[in-house]
């Protein structure tokens, strides 16, 4: 590492500090009216999130920096930027024991997004319409419009799933399906990931390169990322992607070479100097280790798989799965306590149709706009994999040894576990050097 990368360095972690004590947005004090009905006005800042039973309004309470959580019928029409009224009884956030017998701490997860307290089943009046910012409510009107082709022409679940890949939606599926994704180790799939974000910008690229120049096209390439990221809900998984995908427009811009593993690290230093947070938000801990894990460790791993043919990349496929699973799987037994056996056939069976499906799935959706009868071609085509994908999670997280339950995972085997793997991957340049 250069003297300029370390100043680099430096300086991000400088502003990470100074953002962590100066303005991070602290808890508001409302415990004089804490379980008690209040009425408070306010607008949704973020597109509602659409569950099984009900949705999830992000209501930014008027004239103070605060947002609370409020829970309304499934059937509620309500927008972003919705100005509402809300009525019931307001309460902090708790933590809960999970399936596998290990909390979850909800309020964390909830204050990493400027939630400190919540409503359940209020009760709201829509004062005004149309508020809020005029690009980001084009952005979800194009979503949830998205969102409707897909769900005409699949059924449901099969169509939950299909949201879930292509925009990282995951709020419709019963407890027993997530918790068969999460036996399964195949949870991440319906999380929006860095390789949803790859097809968006290699099909921008693409399309504008057919009729402009290569910077032209690296330009909307950029802008098109943005654009989708905020769209998707802007997750920390999503956002590390973009800035990784930027990176690699960018060097494609001034003709510098791409270093994903560097591109890797600058985009997790710049959101952690953006908000510190991100440090302890699984969804990024689970991204950044799973991405390192594929670009430091599938080079030596995938030595082990030379019996397997590298035709459609399948050997590169399978090595890739391994160092993913082996990469997240240390955190993921500290955080979630579940030791999925079934994992690695689970995802072998299932990973290497998801680019195709994916493909066909998008196409379904556009392709909504113009035809639905057209659609419904590739729409049924994607339900007939979808249908595939959903069996054999099925299949294999009822089983009854898909997952076993470890309560307390120690935090000190985890950092020694990882520090043994940044050791495995780095030794043999050490001794080169």
């Amino acid at each position: 590492m250069s003297i300029k990368e370390i100043v680099i360095v430096l300086i991000l972690i400088a502003i990470a500090i100074v953002r962590f004590l100066f303005f991070i947005p602290k808890a508001p004090s409302y415990s004089s009216v804490e379980g008690k009905r209040v009425e408070l006005i306010g607008q949704v800042s973020d597109d509602p999130d659409i569950r099984l039973k009900n949705k999830h309004l992000n209501i930014k309470i008027d004239n103070q920096d605060v947002n609370i959580l409020v829970f309304v019928g499934r059937d509620v029409e309500v927008s972003y930027g919705d100005k509402l009224r809300v009525k019931g009884i307001l309460e902090e956030p708790e933590n809960f024991i999970t399936n596998s017998g290990k909390e979850f701490n909800y309020k964390r997860y909830l204050a990493n997004k400027d939630i400190y307290y919540l409503i359940k089943n209020g009760d709201i009046e829509i004062i005004s319409t149309g508020g809020g910012n005029k690009i980001k409510t084009l952005l979800f009107k194009l979503r949830n419009s998205f969102i409707k082709n897909i769900n005409k022409i699949i059924p449901m679940p099969e169509s939950d799933l299909a949201n879930g890949l292509i925009l990282g939606v995951r709020g419709g599926f019963d407890e027993e399906t997530n918790i068969e994704f999460i036996n399964t180790g195949t949870i991440h799939m319906i999380a929006l990931s860095g390789y949803n974000v790859s097809i968006v910008a290699d099909g921008v690229m693409k399309t504008f390169g057919l009729i402009f120049s290569q910077t032209i096209s690296i330009v909307f390439g950029i802008i098109v990322i943005l654009l989708f990221i905020i769209m998707t809900g802007a997750s920390f998984t999503a956002i590390r992607a973009g800035i990784m995908a930027t990176i690699m427009l960018l060097g494609k811009m001034t003709n510098r070479s791409y270093v994903a593993g560097r591109a890797l690290i600058t985009a997790g230093l710049i959101m952690i100097a953006f908000d510190p947070r991100v440090l302890v938000d699984m969804s990024f801990q689970l991204s950044f280790i799973a991405t390192g894990g594929v670009l430091y460790l599938t080079p030596k791993v995938i030595n082990w798989f030379r019996f397997i043919t590298t035709r459609y990349g399948i050997r590169e496929m399978v090595a890739t799965t391994v160092t993913a699973t082996i990469s997240v799987l240390p955190i993921l037994l500290y955080l979630t306590g579940v030791l999925s056996l079934v994992s690695l056939p689970s995802n072998f069976l299932i990973l290497l149709i998801i680019p195709i499906t994916m493909l066909l799935i998008f196409i379904t959706g556009t392709v909504g706009f113009i035809s639905p009868l057209v659609s419904i071609l590739f729409g049924y085509i994607s339900y007939l994999i979808l249908l595939y994908i959903l069996s054999v999670i099925h299949f294999f997280g009822s089983l009854p040894f898909a997952s076993v339950s470890i309560h307390s995972f120690p935090l000190i085997l985890t950092v020694l576990i990882y520090a043994f793997l940044f050791w495995w991957v780095f030794k043999d340049s050490h001794e080169q050097r």
